[in-house]
């Protein structure tokens, strides 16, 4: 899955480093999303997350802190933390560091979504295989 670029609900995403490259320890994602997407809320107990943005202004929420980042701008997660995004209305492109094993998460639902929709509890279910528990479905990838 190395540098093959996937739909992941109509953003783009390219794995660079995957977590069998690191030892187990972490994944760098490339990201390109479209204008106002993002995950629901969700935490990731198995590491920390940070966030490098080359294109857009994205906004977080970290917890109960709300941080809005430009080009250049580097955001952390630290483990167990819920988060969430919005790409905002230009859309965006970050590199991500992530906890271990997500890339798989974000592989098997692009190939499942190349069949068709996507269940939310099928994907919940996947997304815990892999080490991110969701809190709630609200506008998860879908434009606010």
């Amino acid at each position: 899955m190395k540098n093959i670029t996937l739909d992941f609900h109509g953003t783009k995403m390219t794995v660079k480093v995957t977590t069998f490259e690191t030892n187990g320890m972490y994944s760098i994602i490339h990201f390109v999303h479209p204008p106002n997407v993002g995950p629901a809320l969700h935490m990731h107990p198995r590491g920390p997350e940070s966030f490098y943005i080359i294109k857009g202004d994205y906004q977080f929420l970290i917890g109960d802190k709300n941080i809005n980042t430009k080009v250049g701008d580097t955001v952390t997660v630290p483990n167990g933390t819920t988060h969430k995004f919005n790409a905002g209305n230009n859309g965006g492109e970050f590199l991500v560091i992530s906890p271990p094993d997500l890339e798989n998460y974000f592989y098997e639902v692009s190939q499942l979504l190349l069949k068709g929709n996507v269940t939310w509890d099928a994907e919940s279910t996947i997304a815990k295989k892999y080490g991110q528990i969701f809190l709630d479905n609200t506008n998860h990838w879908k434009s606010h």
